[in-house]
């Protein structure tokens, strides 16, 4: 009896459980992803688009491309794919035909209940025009021909008129320059007490010899 108990407990439980678990498994087993081209890539020509596309309960996948970054209408690139694809190539893309703008890819996997899952890749430049421009040619200069030399005719004489009347020219005033005084050369101290003594000694044998002259003079 609580045997039969446990069991019942243990089996609501796991009903009760099992609803909350089972997403979380199913969307781990999920991968839907572009990987390449990568958003707002310029692309042209044959564009490869790889990546992968598988879900629980598998029916098909598809990609289609749009106009702009938001599109409204859906284009089919190729056709469906019945088999999920890991990490490989979902389609091929050939942008040739369509004008160069901005466009957006789009990846579904479809399960067997008719609910999918799916990817968005935005903001794909599509340049085609612009790769396949060739640049104008730039023309090469080319020498200029030369016409006839032009042979040099008579220089004509300039004649030059001489003034008839001499321009009176004011009659410059001398300024007077002030005169400057001499520097009297610096003489040392020993010099000046050299000179003094040296004047001293003259005029005392000046007035000696005066004086004896007048003396003589008396006595004679």
């Amino acid at each position: 009896m609580m045997r039969s108990a446990r069991f019942l407990l243990v089996c609501c439980l796991f009903l009760g459980v099992l609803p909350l678990v089972w997403p979380s498994f199913a969307q781990q087993g999920a991968q839907v992803i572009i990987s390449s081209p990568q958003p707002n890539e310029t692309v042209r020509g044959l564009v490869i688009i790889r990546g992968s596309a598988s879900v629980p309960n598998f029916q098909f996948f598809k990609v289609e491309y749009g106009r702009g970054a938001s599109p409204t209408d859906w284009h089919l690139i190729g056709s469906t794919r019945p088999e999920p694809v890991i990490d490989g190539i979902l389609a091929q893309w050939d942008t040739t035909s369509l004008p160069d703008g901005v466009y957006s890819l789009r990846l579904q996997a479809v399960k067997n209940d008719g609910n999918y899952q799916e990817y968005l890749t935005r903001q794909l430049v599509v340049a085609n025009k612009r790769a396949t421009e060739t640049p104008t040619p730039t023309a090469a200069p080319t020498e200029p021909t030369r016409g006839p030399t032009a042979t040099p005719g008579p220089t004509p004489t300039l004649a030059i008129l001489q003034p008839t009347a001499a321009l009176a020219l004011p009659t410059p005033t001398p300024t007077p320059v002030r005169p400057q005084r001499m520097a009297l050369p610096e003489l040392p101290v020993s010099a000046w007490s050299e000179a003094f003594c040296m004047g001293a000694t003259a005029m005392v044998a000046i007035f000696a010899v005066v004086g004896l002259v007048f003396g003589l003079r008396r006595y004679l």
